[in-house]
């Protein structure tokens, strides 16, 4: 893995952004060895796979065209997008994701209207190229501050959602989040009742001002199913209006009973009693993370200390205790540093782009749906995870079909896509997509995590089998005394044969 900065002057925060790129080396990083782009961006450049080479390529807008560019990975020259009509929004919350469902990443961009306010475009991946859009979708009417999209499958239909924060006013006294679906104009609220009884909270807008001390950071979600119940649940720092504070806090995903959820069915419900989570004063950022490779996600807050403006990191481990099931599963780049001796197939590292998709059944005998997309945005501390969690409910059934589809090049009209089926639940399925053109050749590692189920079956069935042995144990002893038995009887028999 090599480590991309972007670095700006201390006491400019608003100049352009330099990007250095070191070079990894096995387990370090090679000092000595660095790039430096000769162009500066306007705004945090988005981590893609442009060319469909399963090599990472920086996007964003640089300062020199003020139009949207591509640093090409492989060779590191630069690309025009000259399509590009509008001019990008800051901050941006650009992302290299699957939305029309054919298995290939395609490019979603912030833009400006002529208004001057946000607007979203998605350049679908055709053959390789990405599309000009023909329809621009607008921000929602009542959104006064937008904050930065996310996308998830929200409802567990198999299709990418889009996830929006924003504020119905400059200060954020009333905050919303929106769901919109692709092809759909409409903006659907799934949360809009930020009171926990007491007090009014909402999202902290980000500010630019250059003689402010503290760091300030997009509104943003981070989304991660911490119930593993197939609905993707998310993290966000709210302010209390009437005062100062401002902490984490996990919005859980749940069935909508309200009539207002419209087209949405689902919505988030906020979790504002959580102790732990409550005790993490002034937290700016938090995201979920796989702390002991264990399947389930645990939760990362970082926060500032008061007095000092100290940053600290605070950890927290999901003591979640259904035993529900999941699928963890990282897709790599399949790519050796040289050419690759015969018969060793390359791993790679992860890769921005791939998407993943699986049916299965659940536990009433109904079809269940999850998708998600890997690494799909990069910028403005979107902390995504280089593999992905899906959640499977406690249904304990094998995964019927998962489909994995990457990133394809220039003219390439086939869809770059693989299905495995019968996979075990509660495993990390690590899919190595060599060679990339070839999708059949494709192949899978399978790493199963023992569920606490598998522990009580293991108990279940030494108990079983302690219990027949013990049964047994009992009808020998007494098959043996009736043996003891009828052997005495037999001595002392007369036996006239001796006459």
């Amino acid at each position: 893995m090599d480590v991309l900065l972007t670095t700006r002057p201390k006491k400019q925060p608003n100049a352009d952004l330099s990007v250095w790129i070191f070079w990894g080396n096995n387990q370090t990083l090679d000092i000595n060895r660095k790039f430096v782009a000769n162009k500066t961006f306007y705004d945090e450049p988005l981590i893609m796979d442009f060319n469909g080479d399963l090599i990472p390529d920086i996007f964003g807008v640089t300062s020199e065209s003020k139009r949207p560019e591509i640093l090409i990975g492989r060779n590191l020259t630069w690309h025009q997008m000259p399509d590009v009509e509008h001019a990008v929004f800051k901050p941006h919350s650009h992302a290299f994701i699957d939305m029309n469902q054919d298995f290939t990443a395609d490019l979603f961009l912030t833009t400006l209207s002529k208004a001057g306010e946000a607007q979203f475009e998605i350049w679908v991946n055709q053959d390789g190229d990405f599309a000009k859009p023909q329809h621009i979708k607008e921000k929602p009417k009542d959104a006064v501050v937008v904050g930065q999209s996310v996308f998830a499958d929200f409802d567990g239909d198999g299709q990418t959602e889009h996830l929006l924060p924003a504020c119905a006013d400059t200060a954020c006294q009333k905050s919303v989040i929106y769901l919109s679906k692709l092809g759909l104009d409409e903006w659907f609220p799934v949360l809009q009742n930020f009171s926990d009884g007491v007090n009014v909270w909402g999202f902290v807008p980000h500010s630019n001002d250059p003689t402010a001390d503290e760091i300030s950071f997009p509104i943003t979600l981070h989304i991660g199913d911490y119930n593993m119940d197939g609905y993707p649940d998310a993290l966000a720092i709210l302010k209390n209006m009437s005062g100062s504070n401002q902490q984490a806090f996990l919005l859980e995903n749940e069935e909508c009973r309200d009539a207002s959820c419209k087209g949405a069915h689902r919505s988030f419900k906020v979790h504002w009693a959580l102790s732990d989570l409550n005790q993490i004063k002034d937290a700016t950022v938090a995201t979920f993370f796989d702390i002991y490779e264990d399947g389930i996600l645990d939760i990362i807050v970082l926060s500032k200390n008061s007095p000092k403006k100290e940053l600290a990191i605070h950890a927290l481990k999901n003591n979640f205790e259904a035993d529900a099931y999941f699928v963890k599963v990282i897709v790599l780049s399949g790519l050796c540093s040289n050419d690759c001796p015969r018969k060793i197939t390359p791993f790679g590292v992860n890769q921005p782009g791939p998407y993943i998709k699986y049916t299965t059944v659940d536990a009433n005998g109904y079809l269940k749906n999850g998708s998600a997309g890997q690494l799909s945005q990069s910028a403005h501390f979107a902390l995504q995870l280089p593999y992905t969690v899906l959640g499977l409910g406690r249904s304990a059934n094998f995964l019927d079909h998962l489909y994995v589809g990457i990133p394809r090049p220039t003219g390439e009209k086939a869809t770059r896509k693989q299905e495995w089926t019968a996979i075990i639940p509660n495993s990390q399925l690590i899919v190595i997509p060599f060679p990339h053109h070839l999708p059949r050749s494709w192949s899978a590692k399978l790493y199963l995590t023992p569920s606490n189920i598998v522990l009580l079956t293991a108990i279940a069935l030494i108990g079983v089998c302690v219990f027949i042995l013990a049964i047994i144990g009992i009808l020998h002893w007494q098959e043996k005394k009736a043996d003891d038995r009828e052997k005495r009887q037999e001595a002392h028999r007369f036996h006239f044969d001796a006459m």
